[in-house]
């Protein structure tokens, strides 16, 4: 019975290990330096009708084509900022507009209330 429970305690050892390191890597949160850029915002399937917002590591700043944002989410962006899990356009009064979900490098999604999903995309490096 000790040897079976030695085994199961040694096979647990190396399931922990890698199960840390996942966790830990899914929580690394990029820095505002590695997200400002030139970015895309449009509704899913219409890129070409994209509104190009540009993203400043300084302190959230943002500007670009904010009308034209506005009207794809509701509520005009006044700065943005990085989540353990999105990146949030913020309002000019301070509340958050929407969360942001990452879809793979350089690309983030949004689904509205009324299920429209627009997507977010790096422009440059």
């Amino acid at each position: 019975m000790r040897a079976i429970k030695r085994m199961i305690a040694l096979g647990a050892i190396p399931l922990m290990s890698m199960t840390e390191v996942g966790m830990a890597s899914s929580l690394l949160l990029p820095n505002a330096a590695q997200l400002a850029g030139r970015w895309a915002l449009y509704p899913q399937q219409q890129q070409a009708s994209a509104c190009t917002l540009r993203l400043s590591a300084s302190e959230g700043a943002l500007d670009g084509d904010l009308a034209c944002a506005e009207r794809l989410l509701g509520v005009r962006p006044g700065s943005w900022l990085v989540t353990p899990d999105t990146l949030a356009l913020v309002g000019g009064d301070g509340s958050t507009v929407v969360h942001f979900s990452r879809q793979g490098a350089g690309r983030y999604t949004w689904t509205s209330a009324a299920g429209s999903a627009v997507v977010l995309e790096r422009v440059d490096n």
